[in-house]
């Protein structure tokens, strides 16, 4: 980095620092810690099992079909660090390592990449190379489901320190046009987005509490058949970030959370029960936004 782009991102990062703390400090890893307040310990320890079953030898946690994938590995990551399975955070970082010697992902894998590598190397050249090839496709990305990835790239960007990253997310957001029909992953990222900018969110979480369902659990579009934990742990998430009280749904969303909870991990609905990494991610995400 040129000492005036050096100098450039220090300005930033003062200016922003009353917003990225707030995000820091609201990050999906502390919810994740504060998911296991509310656990007995034989529940922690079935958790740390499953996780433990779902890391390839590779290093890489796996997908659906047992094969391992940066996308699967970043869930993984937050919940090996979050459940305290320190032995298996550097075989992560280096199978990400690996899949970007051999070829540069793209996309959300891109991010993943950046996000776990930035937080295990202490070797700054190859996240200084992520962060320059994520912010070559910052616009790209953002245009094909902007208010989402918007909130995937200030993660992404305070992972690896970008902090001119961060201001073009901002500028992006004063360009998005409330929608009536995105779905609640979306509005929920975007009151997160918008209330660590200190933007107005009372609208955006009253949209938002129209897809959720008396069982407990949000829906992803209204129109959806059944509710799922994806939608239930990011909505619940956001809703808690922006300061909402959640006490009158609590109890339903705490029996939803545990009847989405089997052969020690977490599935998607009523429809898919198969647990895997990434549902166990937002099974515990959801329950930690309920945490006290």
């Amino acid at each position: 980095m040129r000492s005036s782009e050096r100098l450039s991102a220090n300005i930033f990062s003062i200016i922003l620092r009353p917003f990225l703390k707030k995000f820091i400090d609201g990050s999906p890893s502390v919810y994740l810690k504060k998911s296991l307040t509310l656990l007995h310990d034989d529940s922690i320890s079935d958790l740390q099992k499953f996780v433990r079953s779902r890391q390839h030898s590779s290093g890489g946690f796996v997908d659906r079909a047992g094969n391992p994938d940066l996308y699967y590995t970043l869930f993984g990551f937050y919940l090996a660090k979050a459940l305290g399975l320190n032995e298996l955070l550097i075989a992560s970082g280096n199978y990400a390592k690996n899949v970007c010697r051999n070829n540069t992902p793209d996309g959300v894998h891109l991010q993943c990449a950046a996000i776990i590598i930035s937080e295990l190397s202490e070797d700054k050249r190859p996240i200084k190379a992520l962060r320059k090839e994520i912010r070559r496709n910052l616009a790209g990305r953002m245009n094909k489901q902007p208010e989402y990835s918007a909130f995937v790239t200030l993660l992404t960007c305070l992972h690896t320190g970008d902090y001119l990253a961060v201001l073009k997310v901002m500028r992006h957001l004063k360009q998005l046009e409330e929608n009536d029909k995105l779905p609640s992953t979306v509005i929920a990222a975007l009151v997160v987005i918008n209330s660590s900018f200190n933007r107005p969110v009372e609208n955006l979480i009253k949209k938002l509490l129209d897809y959720y369902d008396t069982n407990g659990g949000f829906k992803a579009v209204k129109a959806a058949p059944v509710t799922d934990m994806l939608s239930t742990a990011v909505s619940l998430y956001a809703l808690r970030y922006a300061g909402y009280d959640l006490i009158k749904i609590k109890p339903e969303c705490m029996g939803f959370i545990d009847s989405h909870f089997i052969d020690d991990g977490f599935f998607s609905n009523i429809l898919d029960r198969d647990p895997d990494i990434e549902y166990t991610f937002y099974g515990l995400l959801a329950l930690g936004s309920l945490a006290d």
